[in-house]
């Protein structure tokens, strides 16, 4: 864009920026209708259980979730990186986008009704880690809040993403 004036370059800044919002937020405000990037977070799901089996079933349970955040984190921080603010945030915004999925599956726990690639219910992830297996030790109480508390990261990232993204342009 080095060729362009400075307004026009804003002005495509902003339009792309508005673009990646209007493809995530979507996904963001009502993580169960599905959104764009829901394949691509499924993929990283599942490759996180993959590559943390080794480390026992607590860590290969969470490994679902937290691959998938850690993807979207990991392009944003390298493009923090080297420099490229816009781009940091613009894929921060994929990284809300896919907290507020997992904050979806982590309140879906007790319940256990979100369609599941196994078919079975007594593989989610979020219910075997709050207790489902143990009605002895269940915290499946803690589902809810703890998937408020995700939802809240989630529209905090939303907001940090569009401020490092435009934040050459608001100096």
């Amino acid at each position: 864009m080095s060729g362009l004036s400075p307004r026009a370059g804003l002005a495509l800044r902003l339009a792309g920026l508005a673009l990646a919002l209007l493809v995530t937020v979507p996904g963001i405000l009502n993580p169960l209708r599905g959104g764009v990037l829901d394949g691509a977070n499924l993929i990283f799901h599942e490759a996180g259980h993959v590559l943390l089996a080794w480390a026992g079933e607590t860590v290969m349970l969470l490994g679902g979730s937290l691959m998938q955040l850690a993807v979207p984190a990991a392009c944003a921080a390298a493009f923090m990186w080297r420099g490229e603010r816009y781009s940091a945030g613009v894929v921060g915004l994929w990284l809300a986008q896919s907290l507020s999925s997992v904050a979806a599956y982590i309140r879906d726990a007790p319940l256990r009704q979100l369609d599941l690639i196994t078919g079975d219910p007594d593989t989610h992830d979020w219910w075997q880690l709050l207790g489902g297996w143990n009605p002895l030790h269940n915290s499946l109480g803690l589902a809810d809040p703890l998937g408020r508390f995700v939802t809240f990261l989630a529209f905090v990232a939303v907001i940090a993403s569009v401020m490092v993204a435009l934040w050459d342009d608001l100096r």
